[in-house]
């Protein structure tokens, strides 16, 4: 039974009535996700008008079934264009069995299904993380690098930057991972 500290919608989403959200009407949570204490969700973000529906309010965060967030965790959509004085983003995908750690802040533009990030990484503007990848505790993923499927990655760029292949046995251990979470809690 959850506390009153909780929310808990109908698609069994459990939402901490201390998460930051913002621009809750253009974020979508799939469904069985967890969004913990302290979380940042920035949907009210302007994103760049798209060329063929500029009126639309579009989806600016989508989380897939299966999210974990834990407490701290920052989730602000990328940003796609500057000028004088205006900041557009683009949206953020997140997918299915999905985890991220503590404290962690993600810019990126996409993250695919069955990913761990480990507590205190950066995920960089415009990254992009493929499905299956484990993201180590205290990583820093550059400006619009792309981490390739079945990796895993640890360190700090210029420093100790590594990416080294998973095997694919992990997609099982990963969703595993996620759904435990879900059901358990941490």
């Amino acid at each position: 039974m959850l506390s009153t500290a909780w929310i808990e919608t109908v698609t069994s989403n459990r939402i901490s009535k201390s998460a930051h959200i913002t621009g809750s009407d253009r974020i979508i949570i799939s469904g069985n996700s967890t969004i913990h204490p302290g979380v940042i969700l920035r949907g009210d973000v302007e994103l760049l008008p798209s060329q063929s529906n500029p009126t639309a309010n579009p989806t600016t965060i989508m989380l897939g079934k299966y999210c974990y967030l834990k407490q701290d965790a920052s989730i602000t959509p990328p940003v796609i264009k500057r000028a004088e004085d205006k900041v557009w983003h683009g949206p953020v995908n997140i997918g299915a069995y999905t985890v991220i750690g503590t404290n962690s802040i993600i810019k990126s533009a996409n993250i695919g299904n069955r990913v761990i990030i480990e507590d205190e990484c950066v995920l960089n503007n415009l990254s992009i993380v493929y499905d299956c990848c484990i993201i180590r505790q205290g990583t820093i993923i550059p400006e619009k690098f792309v981490i390739p499927p079945y990796s895993e990655v640890k360190g700090t760029p210029g420093k100790d930057f590594t990416i080294t292949n998973l095997n694919p046995g992990y997609k099982s251990l990963i969703e595993l991972e996620a759904k435990q979470l879900q059901i358990l809690g941490n």
